[in-house]
């Protein structure tokens, strides 16, 4: 299901992966979902829902960006896109697997969150904008949470099978077995691609140039090759209590990355989560731990054929982990619907250096992020108005680790600040949100929300160390860094009239020491990039238009745009970097139960409010066409696609990275892509 802001009433959108019988849903909720049930509007039995049947299921965070347009993604290859959520990224929003955190290892977000749950996993994607979480710390500006398969009662089975353009093959199995008393799940999934062709007919592999240029002899290189597996058991001793117990491991092989100036020659990632509910009692406990190691090396770029004796030029050994605990309770007082609970994480992250002979062992030091936080939250229904309210304690401390710093980077922290810093910060923070509801009818209505939200900076925000050779700039973090703090209004309305609905929210952020990107000296030899804080603010909205021509004919329409401005700071341009530009989708579905064909046509305007103090470059307009096709036919299905239907050659306004001060190399999306998928279920 769908809801177009943190407070809106969802509209339904199921996608199939492969058939009718298997449905990844994307639901975005609104805040008092889960705590007012019979408040919801817009099940799966509602008029506006959509059923996609069929995509690439190559990379989540690419599939939320089409079908969202107040989502982006950022393309740094083939896959492991990273996602933008109203024009925030990185941790500014909250990416969580089954409600665990997870964090990439990689300082340049090779491997995004979202990057470490495989599509087959997937049932569902909750979307949460704005800052109306009290139940996750951080979540300054919105919540994503992917959601896994649990095993069902019975015992069958699925086989699947995806083959498109540029040699990429996918398959998985999945078998489920249950009783009353327990349930297991168990699958595992494979996936495959040589790099893809843009549509001017050239390999993404193609364009870098000069030093971070290909070899000639990888221009066809491998472009990921990934395996997962997973494995999920309930037990149900009695129909109180229910134990969840899940594992997942994948691991990504020679991933290239053109956006960036090496690959990564692998990615492991290990995840374990279980959960005790004790139904009558509305309490849960839950705990998690994962662990990521990443490789990433420029062995197959021109820039390490003079360091042929070991292979590489430059590497980054990384490694991150994060294990924590919730314990929650669900209660009623006086007609007051309430959650409360307490959680806790710690965070660990490390990473060594070499570039040429600089041992930058310590690029991030050993930084550990430990928090406690404890939050209720609560909705009541006084006849037409709604009215939904939470806040939250947090104790954050961060601690980075100075013997794990190498030789070249041991003096970076006071070359560039003196004395006049701290390797350990302790941040202790209320959060809060309040929203009010008037429902003109069941499902018509009109609410008002604010919310006060705080993010703690990111380990390399403050702390990471990279020595750079020669002239070129140094990567200091900062360690004076303030925590970053979001006053945000949202607004909006629900509308239905007969087959159609009309959904709109527009909000607005007043952002306060907001991490920004700068360069300093302070009197050292040569320039460092850096963090600052900034005050800013960032401003938007979105609309959607759904609903049924016929009985066998829906259409869907959806439209976002953001703008963001620099509000203090020493700058000459007011604009913020990495602001997506208006986006838009047209959907026209036929579906008759069996067969049904979906067109779609994505456009996306022209971006110039770029911030030219970072070298900020403007992204042309484009306009892009899908078509999609499938059959289902008792445990069988198959359905085809068509990506890029006319082979364009456009680039997203996210598809370069942004070196601070040096505008990037940018990566265009794949040319014209063709692509069948099976499944069978036994």
């Amino acid at each position: 299901m769908k809801k177009l802001s943190a407070a809106a009433l969802t509209i339904p959108l199921l996608f199939s992966f492969a058939s009718a019988q298997e449905i990844i849903k994307l639901k975005k909720v609104k805040v008092f979902e889960e705590l007012l049930p019979q408040e919801t509007v817009g099940e799966s039995e509602e008029i506006t829902e959509e059923e996609i049947k069929t995509t690439r299921q190559i990379d989540i965070g690419e599939i939320l960006s089409n079908i969202f347009p107040e989502i982006n993604h950022i393309r740094k290859g083939g896959t492991a896109n990273d996602i933008v959520l109203r024009g925030f990224g990185r941790d500014n929003i909250n990416v969580l697997i089954d409600g665990m955190r997870i964090y990439g290892a990689c300082p340049n977000r090779m491997d995004p969150p979202i990057f470490h749950m495989s599509t087959p996993q997937v049932k569902e994607v909750y979307i949460l904008e704005g800052p109306f979480d009290v139940t996750n710390q951080g979540s300054l500006a919105g919540v994503v949470n992917l959601i896994s398969k649990d095993p069902e009662k019975g015992t069958f089975g699925y086989i699947g099978f995806t083959g498109g353009f540029f040699d990429y093959l996918s398959g998985n199995i999945q078998f489920n077995y249950g009783t009353d008393k327990i349930k297991l799940l168990v699958g595992y999934s494979k996936q495959f691609s040589h790099p893809y062709e843009s549509g001017e007919g050239k390999k993404i592999t193609e364009y870098p140039k000069g030093m971070s240029a290909y070899k000639p002899s990888e221009i066809n290189h491998t472009a990921f090759n990934i395996d997962t597996a997973w494995i999920t058991t309930v037990l149900n001793p009695t129909e109180e209590h229910e134990i969840k117990i899940r594992y997942g491991f994948d691991e990504a092989k020679d991933v290239l990355y053109p956006y960036l100036k090496m690959d990564a020659i692998y990615d492991r990632t290990h995840r374990i989560s279980g959960e005790y509910t004790l139904k009558p009692y509305g309490i849960s406990v839950s705990g998690y731990w994962n662990f990521v190691k990443h490789d990433m090396q420029d062995r197959w770029r021109v820039s390490s054929n003079m360091w042929f004796f070991r292979g590489y030029m430059m590497r980054t050994l990384a490694k991150t982990e994060t294990y924590g605990a919730k314990i929650e309770k669900k209660l009623k007082i006086y007609g007051v619907n309430i959650k409360t609970g307490i959680d806790g994480y710690v965070r660990n992250w490390k990473a060594d250096n070499v570039i040429m002979n600089l041992d930058n062992r310590g690029m991030i030091p050993d930084v550990d992020i430990k928090n406690v936080g404890v939050y209720v939250q609560g909705a009541k229904r006084i006849n037409r108005l709604v009215v939904s309210a939470g806040i939250r304690y947090d104790n954050i401390k961060s601690e980075a680790n100075k013997d794990r710093l190498g030789t070249a980077n041991r003096n970076l922290y006071s070359m560039y600040y003196g004395s006049n810093y701290s390797l350990s910060k302790t941040d202790s923070y209320v959060t809060g949100n309040i929203l009010f509801r008037y429902k003109f009818s069941k499902r018509n209505n009109i609410y008002i929300g604010f919310g006060h939200t705080v993010r703690v900076p990111d380990p390399q925000e403050r702390y990471i160390a990279l020595a750079k050779p020669m002239t070129k700039p140094n990567w200091v973090g900062n360690p004076n860094l303030k925590k970053v703090k979001n006053n945000e209004v949202d607004a909006g309305f629900e509308y239905y009239w007969g087959f159609f609905g009309l959904k709109g929210n527009v909000f607005y952020s007043d952002l306060t020491d907001y991490i920004y990107l700068t360069k300093i000296q302070n009197g050292a030899p040569k320039p460092a990039l850096s963090y600052k804080n900034i005050d800013a603010h960032i401003y938007g909205g979105d609309v959607n238009i759904v609903g049924m021509l016929t009985d066998t004919v829906s259409v869907e329409l959806g439209a976002a745009y953001q703008r963001g401005k620099k509000d203090s700071g020493s700058y000459n341009d007011s604009d913020l970097a990495e602001i997506p530009p208006l986006k838009t989708r047209l959907a026209l579905k036929y579906d008759n139960g069996s067969l049904y064909i979906l067109a779609e046509e994505i456009y996306a305007a022209r971006q110039s409010n770029v911030d030219t103090d970072l070298k900020e470059q403007p992204t042309k307009s484009y306009f892009v066409t899908n078509i999609k096709a499938g059959y289902v036919v008792n445990r069988a299905s198959i359905n085809i696609g068509i990506d890029n239907l006319f082979d364009k050659n456009y680039y997203t306004h996210l598809s370069y990275l942004r070196n601070p001060f040096s505008a990037g190399i940018k990566i265009p999306e794949p040319g014209r892509f063709f692509y069948m998928n099976v499944k069978f279920m036994f």
